[in-house]
């Protein structure tokens, strides 16, 4: 697992940065759905906030088969792209990572939601990852 976030952390950078440049975007969305959840669960302590897509109705959530999820991303150009590439009528929200451990998280285990770590278009493939789990990974990692 260590050698997947050497890896992508060669592509993002290894500090917090307001913007991306477009190398950065590009090579980022190339990433395997393997690769792109290690990044946000990499980032997301480092940059201490989570970024989410927010439309007209509220939070943009994906369902396959019954099945609801919300798209999380690491970093606001990321989720920019992905709203601009699926032309959603959209916005980014970030929201601090306590805010979404302590609050967001549990909710969305009571209800079931799901999330997609960092999804991409040019990957068929995107992960899913149960809130538990998220926030398991997210203990496990703060804990060294």
């Amino acid at each position: 697992m260590r050698q997947i976030i050497g890896e992508v952390e060669q592509v993002f950078p290894d500090t917090v940065t307001k913007e991306l440049n477009e190398a950065t975007l590009a090579q980022a969305k190339t990433l395997s759905a393997e690769d792109r959840q290690m990044l946000v669960i990499s980032y997301v302590p480092k940059a201490k906030q989570i970024w989410l897509v927010k439309g007209q109705d509220g939070f943009v959530m994906l369902e396959d088969n019954e099945q609801v999820r919300l798209p999380v991303f690491p970093h606001h150009d990321l989720a920019q792209d992905w709203i601009n590439e699926n032309e959603l009528n959209s916005e980014c929200v970030d929201i601090t990572l306590s805010e979404f451990t302590d609050t967001w998280l549990p909710g969305l285990t009571k209800n079931s939601v799901e999330l997609v770590m960092f999804p991409s278009k040019s990957d068929e493939e995107n992960l899913v990852m149960t809130a538990q789990e998220f926030a398991n990974e997210l203990a496990a990692l703060a804990k060294g």
